[in-house]
């Protein structure tokens, strides 16, 4: 077999070629060519910056093919090749021939110019599924090993100034057979990117990735799995950037710090529970899990949230636990109409109701929704209505005495710690501030 490293070398890049891309290839070569009688390496000038990356990437590929050439590299000119790279690709294939592309572990230079795993990325990716599931900028880079013909068949878009690279990886992950393995197949070198009229910074490469990447979560059902200490845990991804799903691509519950405080203020085994503004059902997986709780009523009335509620609520097999009584209703003083309000599309949990008399949203208050079910812990976050709803849960507060998380507006903190608690006798044990917001932890006075 024969392999072609493929480097473009855009403006600014002619020297880092000459004094450590080259000779890293050449140290390889030397090392052990590994499965390949042959290693080429395509040196694809655009110093002037006349082509671009991608042109220059494509022009090599169609070369390569035409020379009969079976597996591609690409490397960049300001990247270092390591030495075993062949060899330890020879290792991948022989135990996996059928594969059509091979990435390795992701490895940066640092200040010092040591060699540093980049943490935080999977050592392993099997699917297309797997992949979708990891955060770009940790699944995979530009070096890897592509069989020639599959890389041919998409190339870079020339059209893009930056991104092009996740787009190719999208490609050949949704339709052959790639992999991520523990070998290292090179070395990158940050903050030495290329100049030029086409250049883009790593903010740019990162906004036009994310918006690929929830293009393709919205095409493709994918679920970020992880383990939570109680086995694994399945939640529906549709948008990476959301503030609680991109926890989930980082591998564990949103707000898993106050979540955690909970298991030393709610000490009835096996609680029933009522969670306002549910959203996509972050704390009701975790209440099921890490509480044991009996019921769970979740309240929430976005329908957007609601499809994603219904889903991990199943993924999880949690569904003989839940009370649905709530899900597509809004908890308030009392009844009311209301509309959804989204300022932030990377933030659907921060969705609030707005009062409109021919709104499609009700609301009930907790005194009527729940009725007469005990209650033994109670979650607010209600985006600026949580006085109404506690008002609107006077009765069964006062009946059951459950602890209580509640979101405070700051506007609200008075209201909540001054006058609600004084009222209904509670005190705040604990809190967590936030820039807009404090979550307060409070309990009967009487309680120890």
């Amino acid at each position: 077999m024969i392999c072609a490293v493929i480097t473009p070398v855009g403006p600014g890049h002619a020297g880092l070629l000459e004094q450590s891309c080259a000779p890293s290839v050449e140290q390889a070569k030397a090392w052990s060519l590994g499965p390949f009688a042959e290693v080429r390496h395509y040196v694809m000038d655009d110093a002037q910056g006349l082509h671009g990356r991608s042109n220059r990437r494509n022009d090599a590929l169609r070369r390569a093919v035409e020379e009969g050439v079976e597996w591609v590299y690409f490397l960049d000119a300001d990247d270092l090749l390591t030495p075993n790279a062949f060899e330890a690709f020879g290792r991948v294939i022989e135990a996996e021939p059928d594969l059509d592309a091979v990435w390795g572990l992701i490895v940066t230079l640092d200040a010092g110019g040591e060699p540093q795993l980049r943490e935080g990325q999977p050592e392993r990716i099997d699917t297309y599924q797997q992949f979708l599931t990891a955060e770009p900028f940790n699944a995979v880079q530009i070096g890897g090993f592509i069989r020639a013909e599959v890389a041919a068949r998409y190339g870079f878009d020339a059209g893009m100034d930056t991104g092009e690279d996740y787009k190719l990886y999208c490609q050949l992950w949704a339709n052959h057979r790639c992999v991520k393995r523990p070998e290292i197949f090179f070395v990158n070198q940050r903050g030495r990117h290329s100049t030029g009229p086409r250049s883009a910074t790593g903010r740019d490469w990162s906004d036009s990735v994310t918006r690929q990447w929830r293009e393709k979560l919205a095409e493709e059902p994918v679920w970020a799995e992880f383990d939570d200490g109680q086995g694994p845990v399945r939640m529906r991804l549709t948008n990476p950037a959301d503030l609680i799903q991109n926890a989930y691509v980082r591998g564990q519950f949103f707000e898993a710090d106050s979540l955690a405080k909970l298991k030393a203020l709610v000490k009835r085994p096996r609680p029933r529970i009522v969670e306002v503004g549910a959203n996509i059902g972050n704390h009701v997986v975790w209440y099921a899990r890490h509480l044991d709780a009996e019921r769970i009523y979740p309240v929430e009335p976005n329908p957007e949230a609601l499809k994603l509620l219904d889903a991990n609520i199943e993924a999880n097999g949690i569904c003989a636990r839940i009370d649905r009584r709530g899900m597509g209703l809004g908890a308030g003083a009392g009844e009311g109409r209301f509309v959804t309000e989204t300022a932030n599309a990377d933030n659907l949990g921060a969705t609030r109701l707005v009062a409109a008399e021919d709104g499609g949203i009700e609301t009930r208050s907790l005194d009527a929704l729940i009725g007469d079910e005990t209650v033994d812990f109670i979650k607010i976050d209600a985006e600026g209505m949580e006085l109404a709803v506690l008002e609107g849960a006077a009765r069964l507060i006062a009946r059951d005495k459950p602890v209580i998380w509640v979101e405070v507006l700051r506007p609200n903190i008075m209201g909540f710690v001054q006058t609600w608690c004084r009222k209904a006798g509670y005190r705040v044990v604990d809190s967590t501030a936030y820039h807009n917001t404090v979550d307060y932890f409070a309990i009967p006075k009487e309680a120890p």
